[in-house]
């Protein structure tokens, strides 16, 4: 059976994808609301709401603006899913269509005539061309949505992914890998958290593997009757299309596979190299009998897992024994020295601090005689993350209610937490637990 058009193509060519009788069939139940003048239902407030200066109306508006970015935001990237059209008249993610009709309310409620008049341009024309600032959008400072954009080059952005998991909470709904749940469930039913730490660390290490690679790894754990089809399920070969003469590239820097554009150029599109314009002379390597991780594992696994394993070694380099993902992802690290010292560590790879702080949770408790029991808890960041943006550690434990809950917590850069780690002089080891 022909496989289906796959998200990111939809994309990178929406025209050559979707193909309907004519432009009204796409517009059909996709145009702009007729405003009956209550527009209280979609901007929840009434139209004089946001001429005031008051406090309550910002506070309103920005709630508002809130939830439109992030249904437009959480619509983008579950696109990416996109296989097929289910209901040809309606080929966009519902969410889409939501944030269509805000956004017509909060344009009249402005009195701007430029609101787009269906889901098509809202997409292409706004969230692919024109940076947030120019949106009838009204949030803090520290949310610092700037100049960004939620598309380039047909992508959803690393801006536009931390927004549609902030729209997890918005619309309700649970963001989670039913394959990471389903790992997870796996090694908490036969009592085997390191089961779960070593999935994380193979994927996070290994975008692309070799025939002997799998079989080596799915023989570490024969005793768990699901582990090899859990590591099946989290690689697929590698399609023709993301090679070029056989070969598939992996990135120099991120170690993430490649696939070449449509002039046979490789470069990686991860966010970290993007941003550090990195990434583009990659290792070739031969596709033949090689599989890859899946994509969605890439972005919700591999890519946040980079720092947590880099942070865990340097700890070791300092001598400390490190635990990884202790206690089925309680947390990311658990350092202990000889000494007795301690440190539990939750790392936050995220671009926009204003988001991450709402998304932290409380760290766990566990005192002594727990195994786990901690000295030092410390949220951490990678410094790159704050090179350009010195308050962000600040932002962070302003605007998060769970470190307010836990002001013992302290919010660090890696290099910040490294330096005020002990250091034996001796090489410690990096472990999956238990």
């Amino acid at each position: 059976m022909e496989s289906p058009v796959d998200g990111l193509s939809f994309f990178a060519a929406p025209a050559a994808r979707i193909t309907l009788s004519s432009e009204e069939a796409l517009r059909e139940g996709h145009e702009r609301p007729k405003l009956s003048g209550v527009l209280s239902n979609f901007c929840g407030v009434r139209s004089t709401g946001y001429r005031t200066g008051s406090a309550s109306s910002r506070g309103t508006a920005e709630r508002d603006s809130e939830v439109l970015l992030a249904l437009v935001a959480s619509g983008l990237v579950r696109m990416q899913a996109w296989k097929g059209v289910p209901d040809r008249a309606r080929p966009y993610n519902r969410n889409l269509q939501l944030a269509l009709d805000r956004m017509a309310a909060r344009c009249a409620v402005d009195g701007r005539g430029d609101a787009p008049a269906h889901v098509g341009e809202l997409v292409w024309e706004w969230a692919a061309k024109r940076p947030l600032n120019l949106w009838p959008l009204t949030f803090p400072a520290e949310a610092q949505v700037g100049g960004e954009k939620l598309l380039i080059d047909g992508e959803p952005t690393e801006f536009c992914h931390e927004w549609a998991v902030e729209a997890a909470d918005v619309v309700g709904e649970v963001h989670e890998s039913a394959l990471i749940a389903q790992v997870r469930l796996v090694a908490s039913g036969h009592g085997r958290p390191e089961v779960y730490a070593e999935w994380r660390k193979f994927v996070t290490e290994n975008s692309v593997v070799t025939p002997l690679q799998m079989l080596t790894m799915k023989n570490k754990f024969v005793d768990v009757p699901q582990w090899a089809n859990l590591l099946d399920e989290s690689y697929e070969e590698v399609p023709p299309e993301a090679t070029v003469a056989g070969r598939i590239g992996v990135c120099g820097a991120c170690r993430q596979w490649i696939t070449p554009s449509t002039s046979g150029n490789w470069r990686c599109t991860t966010w970290r190299c993007v941003r550090s314009q990195a990434g583009s002379n990659p290792d070739l390597v031969s596709a033949q009998g090689l599989l890859r991780l899946r994509r969605e594992l890439v972005r919700s696994v591999a890519l946040p897992g980079l720092p947590e394993l880099k942070l865990a070694h340097a700890l070791a380099g300092r001598g400390a024994q490190v635990v990884l993902y202790p206690e089925f992802d309680s947390l990311d690290l658990f350092a202990l020295w000889p000494c007795g010292f301690s440190v539990a560590v939750d790392v936050k790879d995220w671009l926009k601090p204003y988001l991450l702080a709402r998304r932290i949770k409380r760290f766990p408790v566990w005192a002594e005689p727990h195994r786990y029991a901690y000295k030092k808890a410390a949220l951490v960041v990678p410094a790159d993350r704050t090179r350009a943006n010195s308050a962000y550690c600040q932002i962070v434990r302003t605007h998060s209610d769970a470190l307010r809950a836990q002001p013992h917590i302290a919010v660090l850069t890696d290099e910040q937490l490294i330096a005020q780690c002990p250091d034996t002089g001796e090489q410690g080891v990096v472990t999956c637990g238990p």
